[in-house]
């Protein structure tokens, strides 16, 4: 049929429009959509600022662990800008730039002009790629650098169809226009996708593949292709090869990888259904219903919208009968582009459509190459039949048809900036999943106390949050904090209270933390200065901010506590405690507070309260709601402990035992360590709970 004509100048000036419009797309208010930062993105932020800073890891343990490429690219511009979130988002535009630019590259190459420009176009407006391009995760660098791999293959496998291997061999490595050169840089790019996101241990076997395919029907490209395709695979492994040495030495710290294996382990156990079952619901992300994830999507929006979606069923109806008859470069990009479709939608295949908007984003680039394979081939068709000549065997589009195309995109773009920046970033849940709440205390605390603080004086300041573990609302409080002189604390005022050091301090409660009922006789000194109402559609609102004086809390506190005294490995001094419940039923729940005053952080702390019969368990409760490692010598926590008493306990007195031990992440657990007194009890008897019928 043809190929089809646009002119060097034309092209450029598309694809200078095309980029300019992902720019805006993926720069728009980056401020305020997302409206504000989850932990995932914030976890970046601080890895990337231990980078700054000197820390040096191959792979980063922070939530499930992670690989590290994305938080070494944020580093670079953190060095220049400091440790701000901006930095975090604007590297994710980074890479969704590069992806577009490195699609449209490969596309040329592969296919035609006008392909490569509708695949641009798409990548730049779709809702999808808008998405991944502005929030601060890692899976975005996968198909970026996924696309420079590809396209650096493409140009050693063109220069070869020109060129003989064994010229090429015999041309400097140093030479850039050497085929083999080209083959080194792919394996360089290949390499580094494996320190990027997991799915591109499954994305390096499309070029096997396509070797393969050339076996079995190009024998000529199979002879000439092999080589450098091997060439590029043994350097993408020896880059890969410290990661894979790291993780095989380190087994325990992929935890999602055991977490996503379940559907796996069953088919080895003979059981396919879990896998049968995900992998078609998966097939209807492209059209029907997509991820159900508020953080990562429209629930059920999938990946294309009727338009686009229906161009793309046409486009692998033409991928199919081109792979069979066409031409044989053609051929060949299509098995391609089918082979990537699949790699990049395995995860997805496997683990179900949940969260499918980042486990399959290696996908990405090539799901809206097939609407443009689509609308080029209905071009070509139109051009024909309304006798649109041709110019040396190349077809030009009518102009009619280009302005529907110009239209077409034009809609996609304007759908796609209604439904991220007023649909889904003004959705309530939205806001909940970024944090928005947090992001406004931290705000308010921005500017708390300028004047009338000097900058060398500390503002104590406690925040109450249902995360508030280090790499949770800490981390976004460490990228969004600019004010130098707050030094902050962290609870839960659902089940603790903190009162920081010194004589004044500032507590702020989200109303996503209400305080605990048990806990509010506790709270009578404290002064409500201010209340933040947040939007009157939000789900985490309003804050409470509260002044505390810390002597008059103190007095209060010892005055309603029962005195008792014990140091806990010289990190945590008992000082009393408060039975809320002295009498309860078989069946109810026992309430006790505890008073605590910090003399260290303790790393992994864990509170316990037992009751006991003949010196064993029968009820108990293991937590704590101040973690230990933001744990800050002289401050004191309450600790409510809500301790379910079994229906099954026979009427009569029993001990309640208090005590600490440690175990990572501050989570119960039965190994963990216990601390010892001064007299090296790793418990401390406090009174007796009476149990009724």
């Amino acid at each position: 049929m043809g190929s089809t004509a646009v002119s060097p100048k034309k092209y450029r000036l598309w694809l200078l429009l095309i980029l300019l419009t992902a720019v805006f797309l993926r720069l728009y208010a980056i401020a305020d959509a997302p409206p504000g930062l989850t932990h995932d993105e914030a976890d970046h932020g601080i890895t990337a600022w231990e980078i700054v800073n000197g820390a040096r890891a191959i792979y980063f343990t922070v939530g499930y662990g992670r690989e590290p490429l994305y938080d070494y690219a944020t580093a670079v511009l953190m060095r220049f800008v400091g440790p701000t979130w901006l930095a975090v988002r604007v590297t994710a535009v980074f890479f969704s730039l590069i992806l577009i630019a490195g699609m449209a590259a490969w596309t040329r190459r592969a296919f035609d002009e006008p392909t490569a420009l509708l695949t641009a176009a798409g990548l730049a407006v779709g809702f999808w790629p808008v998405m991944a391009g502005r929030q601060a995760l890692r899976s975005i660098a996968l198909p970026a650098l996924f696309v420079l791999a590809l396209l650096f293959w493409q140009r050693g496998v063109d220069r070869l169809e020109i060129g003989d291997w064994r010229l090429a061999i015999k041309q400097s490595v140093a030479n850039l226009q050497s085929p083999i050169s080209h083959f080194l840089f792919a394996g360089l790019f290949l390499g580094a996708t494996f320190y990027t996101y997991i799915p591109a241990r499954v994305m390096w076997g499309v070029f096997p593949a396509v070797l393969l395919f050339a076996a079995w029907r190009q024998r000529s490209f199979w002879g000439r292709a092999w080589r450098g395709t091997a060439v590029m695979l043994i350097v993408a492994f020896i880059i890969a090869g410290p990661l894979f040495y790291y993780l095989a030495s380190h087994p325990d710290v992929e935890v999602r990888i055991d977490e996503l294996s379940v559907p796996l382990t069953a088919v080895t156990d003979g059981n396919f259904n879990p896998l049968l079952k995900n992998s078609l619901s998966s097939l209807r992300l492209f059209t029907m219903e997509g991820d159900s994830t508020w953080r990562y999507n429209i629930p059920g929006r999938p990946f294309l919208q009727p338009v686009m979606g229906v161009l793309f069923y046409f486009g692998l109806f033409f991928s199919f009968m081109r792979m069979r008859g066409g031409e044989a470069r053609i051929a060949r990009a299509v098995f391609l582009a089918l082979a990537w479709l699949l790699a990049g939608l395995s995860p997805v295949l496997v683990t179900g459509p949940d969260l499918s908007m980042t486990q399959a984003v290696g996908m990405q680039p090539v799901l809206y190459l097939f609407p443009a394979l689509a609308l080029v081939t209905i071009g070509r068709i139109s051009a024909l039949f309304f006798a649109k000549g041709r110019e040396n065997d190349r077809i030009t589009l009518p102009r009619w048809y280009a302005a529907l195309l110009v239209l077409l995109f034009g809609a996609t773009a304007v759908t796609t900036f209604r439904d991220y920046f007023i649909t889904w970033a003004n959705a309530p849940e939205v806001r909940v999943q970024y944090e928005t709440t947090m992001v406004t205390a931290m705000n308010y605390l921005n500017e708390y106390g300028r004047e009338a603080t000097p900058a060398l004086n500390a503002v104590e300041a406690a925040v109450s949050t249902i995360t508030p573990h280090r790499y949770h609302s800490p981390a976004i409080a460490q990228l969004t904090l600019r004010n130098a002189s707050v030094n902050l604390h962290w609870f839960d005022a659902r089940y603790s209270l903190l009162l920081p050091a010194g004589s004044n301090s500032v507590v702020i409660i989200p109303g996503f933390t209400p305080l605990a009922p048990a806990l509010e006789r506790y709270w009578e000194t404290a002064v409500l200065t201010q209340t933040i109402p947040m939007r009157p559609s939000d789900r985490d609102k309003p804050l409470d901010i509260y002044q505390i004086d810390g002597n008059t809390m103190r007095q209060a506190w010892l005055r309603q506590f029962q005195p008792e005294s014990a140091t806990f490995n010289e990190a945590a001094a008992f000082i009393g405690y408060d039975l809320q419940t002295p009498t309860v039923q078989a069946g109810g729940l026992a309430q006790l507070a505890t008073l605590w005053e910090v003399k260290r952080p303790l790393d992994g702390a864990v509170l316990f309260t037992h009751v006991l019969a003949n010196g064993r368990p029968i009820a108990q409760t293991d937590r704590l709601d101040v973690p230990g490692e933001s744990w800050q010598p002289g401050s004191w926590f309450i600790q409510l402990h809500q301790i379910p008493i079994p229906a099954t306990v026979e009427p009569g007195e029993y001990p309640i035992a208090i005590g600490v031990y440690t175990c990572p992440g501050g989570v119960p657990c039965p190994d963990g360590v216990r601390l010892t007194t001064s007299t090296g009890s790793d418990s401390l008897i406090l009174t007796t709970l009476r149990v009724t019928q």
